[in-house]
């Protein structure tokens, strides 16, 4: 599969909480949905994890919160891959909103898992063969400095 993965979306009113936005719980079910969605086209469906005794675990998250997203409204997410190696993936998904500005991030690191023994394991030959394809597609490699941020309060003076 080559370069943009994008998923399209819309806000549903079961995501909206108290403060009537998405609830940020809900950005990362959808990016959780949008990482299977993508394993799934990319050779690691269900039927293939179960045939395979493998999965995937989320070892590492950090989102963003940089736009509300309201009830009905639309949205894409689009999936970026910064780096990989035998056993993990390390995602970069951005949302959007209709008009492009970006609404969220998430960094994720994936790694491959034995179902057997629950431990890590190298990905199946065709699904890696997949992410550096699509690794290797990906033409804009400038990534925003976003990635990689370290939470914390600046000091006075440092912002």
């Amino acid at each position: 599969m080559n370069y943009p993965f994008i998923i399209h979306k819309s806000v549903v009113s079961s995501q909206v909480d108290f403060n009537q936005h998405m609830h940020d719980a809900e950005y990362n079910s959808v990016f959780s949905e949008v990482i299977s969605e993508f394993n799934h086209y990319n050779g690691l469906s269900l039927k293939e994890r179960e045939a395979l005794n493998y999965t995937t675990f989320t070892v590492e998250e950090h989102t963003a919160y940089l736009k509300e997203l309201h009830f009905e409204e639309s949205f894409s997410v689009r999936v970026r891959i910064y780096d990989y190696d035998e056993k993990r993936v390390h995602f970069f998904l951005e949302l959007f909103k209709n008009d492009e500005t970006l609404a969220a991030t998430s960094e994720i690191m994936m790694m491959g898992i034995n179902r057997l023994t629950r431990r890590p394991a190298s990905f199946p030959a065709h699904y890696k063969s997949n992410i550096q394809i699509y690794y290797d597609s990906q033409y804009d490699k400038r990534w925003p400095k976003s990635l990689g941020h370290q939470i914390g309060i600046p000091k006075k003076g440092e912002a």
